[in-house]
């Protein structure tokens, strides 16, 4: 069982000197009914102190029953059927020190100049920003995740694509601290955005050249197809590679060499494949308007202009807290119940 406001179960610790309390009480009136047993009798004398146990119990009960329903108590599940509509998309974008590596052509952009580019022009898409060609209408949102040697959700999902391009024009390699490359925790970072309340088809785009020095990627897709989250990966740098900077300088190797860093295009196109979702080559011209329409076939299979809607079911926590609501009632109609019957008697 858990709790949506756990706080207010601190209140059941002041039930204990509210019992001593009636403990207290109950010692006094004790006295006062063995007064009244020379004259009542010992059976009706017992049946008033029953009474007023049961009656001190049953108002107990009903006040710790009446606290854990204002906590809002949540256990087991059930199935809800739900119509899914639109897209959600979570940009996981490398930070990592290879990402400066400038080997896409000769004096280009780096590998993350070229990520956000693509981002920006994909965003600026007319599909995204022209409600009347169904980018509105559709429901797609985006948001952004970054990560170097641990991924940080940067910007939850939104509709605003102003607020996604106000974060990719601030967005550089120095924008998260750390070392080496985790894909995993990236992934799972940008997995994070992801909301049960908006059911949607969840796409994340990672955008990076591959390289890896910790973390499990294996594990995160694993997690990301249980979700049913497909990775649309995008490809950054070449094959035959550069060497990454640092400052002015480049960085070195324990050898003392130059550290050349390469596009794992192979692995990125298996873990792709492995989601059920697909690969991009980003240093292709047209890498914006390939991501743009596998994004419209997926939200608008039909064309541009029309909605799309996918039928299922979904995993809902259930809300107990009626049945602490009617334990209440029960408890204090019970009380009532002793109460009145003792002062019938006494």
């Amino acid at each position: 069982m858990s709790f949506d406001n756990p706080r207010v179960l601190f209140v059941l610790f002041l039930l204990i000197p509210a019992g001593f309390l009636a403990f207290f009480h109950y010692r006094k009136r004790r006295a006062v009914l063995g007064f009244l047993s020379r004259d009542a009798g010992d059976n009706l004398v017992s049946n008033l102190r029953f009474r007023y146990l049961v009656s001190a119990a049953a108002f107990t009960l009903f006040l710790a029953c009446v606290i854990i329903a204002l906590a809002e108590p949540r256990g087991g599940t059930r199935l809800v059927s739900e119509t899914r509509r639109g897209v959600d998309v979570v940009f996981a974008i490398d930070l990592s020190r290879s990402m400066d590596v400038r080997d896409i052509s000769p004096g280009g952009p780096s590998r993350l100049s070229r990520a956000t580019s693509l981002v920006v022009e994909l965003v600026n898409n007319p599909w995204f920003t022209n409600r009347n060609l169904g980018g509105g209408a559709s429901g797609v949102r985006f948001g952004a995740a970054i990560g170097k040697g641990k991924g940080v959700l940067a910007l939850p999902l939104t509709e605003d694509t102003e607020a996604i391009l106000g974060f990719l024009s601030s967005l550089s390699g120095s924008a998260i601290t750390g070392r080496g490359t985790n894909l995993e925790s990236l992934i799972d970072a940008a997995a994070g955005a992801f909301q049960d309340a908006f059911p949607s088809r969840r796409r994340i785009i990672l955008l990076s050249d591959g390289e890896s020095l910790g973390g499990s990627l294996g594990d995160a897709l694993d997690r990301a197809t249980a979700a049913e989250i497909s990775l649309i990966i995008v490809g950054l740098g070449s094959k035959e590679g550069g060497v990454v900077p640092l400052g002015n300088a480049t960085l070195q190797g324990e050898d003392g060499l130059p550290v050349i860093s390469y596009l794992q295009d192979e692995a990125l196109r298996n873990a792709a494949e492995r989601t059920g979702g697909i690969y991009v080559n980003g240093n292709r011209s047209n890498a914006a308007s390939q991501l743009a329409n596998y994004l419209a076939s997926l939200a608008a299979p039909g064309g541009l202009g029309s909605e799309t809607t996918v039928k299922g079911f979904r995993r809902e926590t259930r809300d107990l807290g009626y049945i602490f609501v009617i334990a209440a009632l029960i408890f204090l109609g019970i009380s009532k119940i002793m109460e009145k019957g003792r002062r019938k008697h006494g």
